[in-house]
């Protein structure tokens, strides 16, 4: 069973279905509402009932769309077209050379891995070189990394942080004001090192932002959602607002897809549906993400929070608990490399599991002579075929050590681009929130996440000193060592 659109295609063979199979199971699993679910979510107007709000990403997944709702996408285009330029200059008249994105969870994944997989589609009318790093750990350890290479005169921060109140991105932006003490005071930090990404503008400007280097995004953009707004400025930053603009292009062509595909023909639609029969019908409660393409090597992390925190949930759309499986751990990591770590045990170990290969068929490898480009192309090919014969392995296996029957999905472009990465995103966006439909779930809040937040701040209140508290044996004894 294969599927192909403009910008991706799936090859869905190997999980031993057939096509009434699926019909069937879908007859019996969709909701009668889940067409109007579907439709909501595309206009920006399915509800997220426990915090109240609308659920708006797919609106910004367009070049009609306004990326940044506190200025715009003009404000948006402006800042990267200036700082791409090398016209952005610090306090002390230096061009900005480097950029730093603090942020966390949403704000640093999606990001960051947009930025790594399309850098070398970079518009290549710019001469200025401009590094963009990433910063994320709430313990300095990036930090710890970036600072010695960056010089607080060219390097420009973004705080990126959707309620602009998190305590880790706030954690490391504090150490980096300490950073900048000797070269800069708070006021030219603030006034030509600084733009702040937000949905909370209040927080941002109480801050000290000026408010031409405000970004904001809709509070009805989950974090998790929210690389296609003004949290892509890292993407743009790297590739150029042109080509920010063709991912989210790549991006709204799933959408219509999803949107008016039949079944059979629907990527993300049937991307669900499998996978919710995997988990029911087979009993596998995880999905390993293998992507075979070096540039898609921060994929695994990325469809790991946006899967396990919208649909890792045992409440139902309404509040009540619930007696049956949702969403899958999801695992993984760039397939080559896992050929000799943890394949083996795929192969022959004892655990059942699904996968998702990512395969791109085709690379030009621009910006190298001939003859690299040919070996490029070469390397290309080898990992296409790998990815084929270890996708093969699993689902036929080979003698009584290789037992197969593996399922998996093949997930391949022609050639990785702006629009076929956006397109790719967009269709794990879709599958999760459908499967999300078919469970009852709100897939658009986190409400686990927020109960270990508050549990941190009681922790951290005694390790301050400012509460006495008590909590259990090992956690007490480990409070008083610190």
């Amino acid at each position: 069973m294969q599927v192909t659109t403009d910008y991706l295609n799936l090859d869905a063979t190997f999980q031993g279905l057939s096509v009434s199979d699926i019909e069937a199971f879908a007859a019996k699993r969709l909701p009668k509402h889940f067409n109007e679910a579907r439709a909501q979510l595309l206009k920006g107007e399915y509800e997220n009932p426990s915090e109240g709000r609308k659920v708006s990403h797919v609106l910004n997944r367009s070049r009609h769309s306004v990326v940044a709702a506190g200025g715009g996408r003009n404000r948006f285009s402006e800042i990267v077209r200036t700082l791409r330029a090398g016209k952005w200059l610090g306090a002390t008249g230096k061009p900005i050379k480097d950029v730093v994105n603090i942020g966390v969870g949403g704000s640093d994944l999606g990001p960051m891995m947009g930025s790594f997989a399309l850098k070398e589609f970079a518009d290549d009318n710019v001469n200025h070189k401009l590094n963009v790093h990433f910063v994320s750990s709430m313990d300095g350890g990036q930090l710890y990394a970036v600072l010695p290479i960056v010089d607080p005169e060219t390097t420009l921060f973004i705080i990126a942080s959707k309620s602009f109140s998190t305590i880790d991105t706030l954690a490391n932006v504090d150490t980096v004001k300490r950073w900048v003490e000797p070269k800069l005071n708070q006021d030219q930090w603030l006034d030509k090192h600084v733009i702040g990404v937000s949905s909370n503008n209040k927080a941002m400007t109480d801050f000290g932002i000026p408010a031409s280097q405000q970004l904001s995004f809709a509070d009805s953009v989950g974090g998790r959602y929210s690389l296609w707004s003004a949290i892509g400025l890292p993407i743009a930053l790297s590739i150029g607002a042109n080509q920010f603009a063709k991912m989210l292009d790549g991006a709204h062509a799933m959408d219509e897809h999803f949107g008016s595909a039949p079944l059979m023909e629907n990527i993300p639609l049937l991307l669900a549906l499998l996978g919710v029969y995997n988990r029911e019908e087979r009993g596998l409660n995880n999905v390993a993400i293998l992507p075979y393409d070096g540039r898609l090597r921060y994929l695994p992390s990325y469809l790991q929070q946006l899967d396990m925190e919208s649909n890792g949930k045992q409440k139902d759309r309404d509040g009540k608990l619930i007696d049956y499986p949702t969403g899958p751990i999801i695992w993984g990591g760039f397939g080559p490399n896992g050929q000799h770590a943890f394949f083996q045990h795929l192969h022959q170990g004892y655990d059942k599991f699904t996968a998702d290969f990512i395969a791109v068929l085709h690379r030009k490898a621009p910006g190298f002579n001939p003859s690299v480009q040919q070996g490029l192309k070469q390397q290309q090919i080898l990992s296409v075929a790998n990815c084929l014969a270890h996708r093969r392995l699993m689902w036929f296996g080979d003698g009584p050590t290789y037992p197969g029957k593996h399922p998996s999905n093949l997930l391949y472009v022609d050639e990785l681009t702006p629009q076929s990465f956006g397109a790719l995103i967009a269709a794990y966006e879709h599958k999760i929130f459908a499967q999300g439909v078919i469970w009852n779930l709100n897939s658009f809040d986190q409400p686990g996440v927020e109960e270990g937040k508050k549990i941190a701040k009681s922790v951290l209140a005694v390790l301050n000193g400012e509460s006495d508290a008590q909590f259990d044996e090992s956690t007490d004894s480990i409070i008083k060592r610190v």
